[in-house]
């Protein structure tokens, strides 16, 4: 990898983290500008993939990447992208993506693998991104997690909550419908990109595993019960834990905390990360559920600020833990490292 001089000791030391081997330290991701780098907040290139090539090469030039922050493209079509694939038109902006409605009804045996040539549009971007690394940098799989929420989409958010009072049974097998089309277009990508990256690539989360691995998640569960959020998510989590050998799942809000235990009964889950939601507190005010979740024996992922760091390190276990987080210099990376360093410890 030309953007990083550790590549072997990321692989080496991420393999460890996975299985919650003790280390001397945390793994940790901290990505640093160079002076006078500022991000110029291009936005997603989508299917410009030598514009995506650019931006991102500009990008790792102009950073620093410590330890295990990994410098790698994401491609984007929008996130619970197989809502396109089931018929779902995307709209496109700079900053992000939506899938507009495309059920008026709650039917699910209308639900099917009907856009094929959406896949395959995004799997040939993806394919001409790796052809442009040329091994420079990780090319990922692209954001198509999240089946209820990809359900979610197809309907439309209010319709789809009416939907779980008033006809349950379109939720369940709507979810069931879309499983395989997700599970055969993701093992498509995982087998597109596996050599380049020598494994798989969870780009935002700055993880590398040495095979599958991908989020799970269900934002739209920050909205309904734990009894709704057992019937309708449990069953997608479990089919999707047991098809990923390295499931992660993005908890995005503490509203989800009343679906904490349930998370924690997947026997195949292998992380949880924690998303410090914005005017939300922050990810150091939620120690109790943090350690609840290591003595349940799944890792860690969180976005600290540098500032919690040593408060994290201070009441959590270093194993299994992943920190990605940035600073503003080089001096203040080795201020965190140092702190990294003296306050990882092992507790079991």
């Amino acid at each position: 990898m030309l953007y990083t001089d550790h590549w072997k000791e990321i692989k080496t030391r991420m393999t460890a983290y996975w299985e919650r081997e003790p280390m001397e330290r945390c793994c940790a991701g901290i990505v640093v500008p160079k002076p006078g780098y500022t991000d110029p907040g291009e936005g997603h290139a989508y299917f410009d993939t030598e514009r995506g090539d650019a931006i991102h090469r500009r990008r790792f030039q102009g950073q620093d990447y410590l330890w295990e922050a990994i410098p790698c493209m994401f491609p984007y079509f929008g996130t619970s992208g197989i809502a396109e694939y089931a018929g779902s038109k995307p709209v496109y902006t700079p900053g992000t993506t939506w899938f507009e409605p495309c059920l008026e009804a709650p039917d699910a045996e209308r639900i099917s693998f009907c856009c094929k040539d959406a896949f395959q549009r995004q799997k040939d971007a993806i394919a001409d991104l790796i052809q442009r690394a040329h091994g420079d940098y990780p090319v990922t799989v692209t954001d198509n997690c999240g089946i209820a929420d990809a359900l979610a989409a197809m309907r439309g958010n209010e319709n789809f909550l009416m939907d779980i009072v008033t006809d349950p049974e379109f939720v369940s097998r709507g979810i069931q419908k879309l499983l395989p089309i997700y599970k055969e277009t993701q093992e498509e990508l995982f087998s597109l990109t596996y050599e380049n990256n020598e494994g798989s690539v969870l780009a935002w989360m700055s993880l590398w595993a040495p095979r599958r691995c991908a989020q799970m998640q269900c934002d739209l569960s920050v909205m309904i019960s734990n009894e709704m959020f057992n019937r309708f998510i449990m069953p997608e989590l479990q089919e999707l834990s047991d098809f990923l050998d390295y499931p992660v799942y993005h908890f995005d809000g503490q509203e989800q905390i009343r679906h904490l235990d349930s998370l924690l009964s997947l026997k195949k889950l292998r992380a949880i990360q924690w998303t410090p939601v914005v005017s939300q507190p922050p990810t150091s005010d939620f120690i109790p559920q943090l350690q609840k979740i290591q003595k349940a024996g799944k890792n860690l992922i969180l976005f600290p600020q540098p500032w919690e760091v040593e408060k994290l390190l201070d009441n959590l276990s270093s194993r299994g833990l992943h920190l990605f987080t940035g600073t503003n210099t080089m001096e203040e990376a080795k201020e965190l490292q140092e702190i990294i360093l003296t306050h990882s410890k092992d507790r079991g």
